[in-house]
């Protein structure tokens, strides 16, 4: 049978199991709303037997490891999402800025001042002798070529402030990238040596969350606890050594690249993702339908305008009506805003005569945008349609995506997810084992003192 140094070390090693069983439940009490924290469980075996002449007898328990609770699995769906969410919402908010630029449907929208503008044509038709009228048509074509500028001007400056942000996220992603190496450093020491670091796993695949929604980045179990994190198949992180990325501007076009590589960074995921796409492509396509907008209304309205006449001695004629080219461009001629008598409106130099107003007048119901397929204001409202599509297309996946997180946090927390009732009931077993244990131990002593008292 077992000697009484054996049942004392048995004692001994269920005191110090219940103890670390105590300290492993304390821990995860604290951290039960630590954002990123996972459960931890303390894992025992029973220790090795000892042989007897009766046979193999127990010599109590042995602790195995701490070990960290957590779905590897449900992570990777995490960072797939996450960086589709991050990619939907960054795209739903600057097309949110986009859109009200336009501000559509309004009376101080392109739109109306559009139909103001050939609208003052037609009431110039009517009289096209009065100066009030020649005036109405400066001003209202004034503010429609004030208001094609301002929309220019704000995505011009809101291209701008998405190249800012998308260099600040490339810093962010810099930043992460680096602390993440030096956990993985610390880590991969501590695991060499045999520890279980949870706790700084834990900070690390917090950080390596939020990299997630920055950019479309995949992420692999590396040597030592550590992990190896690529963007668009290029390797920024693995065994705790880091490349940070710059984003360069190639004439209108931003570039991602990972420092030593010349070939640029296909991001197409994640915050980062979106600021390029938006950048490059979206915010610079609704650009050039406004030009395109301006330059038909430019070209045949001064198509028109050249071939008139307008009123004095002798009358001016082969004017443009506009200058310029595009949105941008595109202005009132200074001779007209000079001298509104400038305005032609009649096709033979007499004054009554109104052929040109109405021809100009007439062209809001012209197919001459789009390869001549389209009236001025039917392209423009699908451009301002198209916006909106873009908008509630972002917005449906922004909100499936967090629907599909909150589920995917659902399932993570089932696992690493600390219940306060579960802990406290295994507070109560360790600290009633610590007190058997005690027993046990106080029993054997007194057993020591029997013998020595014989």
């Amino acid at each position: 049978m077992a000697g009484l140094n054996s049942i004392l070390e048995i004692g001994k090693r269920s005191l110090n199991m219940n103890q670390y069983g105590l300290g492993v439940t304390s821990h995860n009490i604290t951290n039960a709303s630590t954002p990123g924290y996972s459960r931890q469980r303390l894992n025992v075996a029973p220790s090795a037997s000892e042989k007897t002449s009766f046979g193999y007898l127990g010599t109590g328990i042995s602790i195995q490891s701490v070990q960290r609770l957590r779905s590897g699995y449900i992570d990777q769906q995490m960072y797939t999402v996450n960086q589709n969410m991050g990619r939907a919402n960054q795209r739903e908010n600057i097309l949110r800025l986009t859109e009200s630029f336009l501000q559509e449907p309004s009376d101080s929208g392109l739109g109306a001042t559009m139909s103001q503008f050939f609208a003052s044509f037609q009431d110039l038709s009517l009289h096209p002798e009065e100066s009030a009228n020649r005036n109405a048509v400066v001003q209202k074509a004034s503010l429609m070529v004030g208001t094609f500028r301002r929309i220019t001007d704000s995505i011009d400056s809101l291209k701008k402030d998405v190249l800012k942000e998308a260099e600040s996220k490339v810093d962010r992603i810099n930043t992460l990238v680096s602390s993440i190496a030096g956990l993985d450093k610390t880590i991969m020491t501590a695991s060499a040596s045999g520890s279980t670091p949870n706790d700084i796993r834990d900070q690390r695949d917090l950080q390596v969350v939020e990299l997630s929604k920055l950019a479309d980045i995949r992420v692999m179990d590396g040597v030592n606890g550590s992990v190896n994190v690529s963007i668009a198949g290029n390797m920024i992180l693995s065994g705790g050594n880091s490349s940070s990325l710059t984003a360069t501007m190639n004439g209108s076009q931003m570039e991602i690249h990972v420092s030593g590589i010349p070939q640029k960074v296909s991001v197409t995921g994640g915050e980062l993702g979106a600021l390029i796409t938006l950048q490059n492509t979206t915010l610079d396509g609704y650009a050039g339908k406004l030009d395109e907008v301006a330059s038909a209304l430019i070209t045949n309205v001064n198509a028109v305008h050249k071939t008139g006449y307008g009123i004095g001695t002798p009358p001016a004629t082969g004017l443009d009506f506009f200058t310029g080219t595009d949105a941008r461009s595109i202005s009132v001629n200074d001779t007209i805003t000079a001298n509104v008598n400038n305005v032609a409106t009649s096709a033979s130099g007499s004054p009554g005569e109104n052929s040109i107003a109405l021809q100009i007048a007439n062209l809001q119901n012209a197919q001459i945008v789009n390869g001549n397929t389209n009236t001025i204001g039917q392209y423009y409202n699908g451009f301002v349609s198209s916006i909106g599509t873009d908008i509630q297309s972002a917005a449906t996946e922004t909100s499936s995506t967090q629907l599909v997180m909150e589920q995917l946090t659902t399932q993570q927390n089932s696992v690493a997810g600390v219940s306060i009732d579960e802990e406290m009931t295994n507070l109560i077993k360790y600290q009633h084992g610590f007190d058997a244990a005690a027993r046990v131990i106080n029993t054997v002593n007194d057993m020591f003192k029997t013998i020595l008292n014989m």
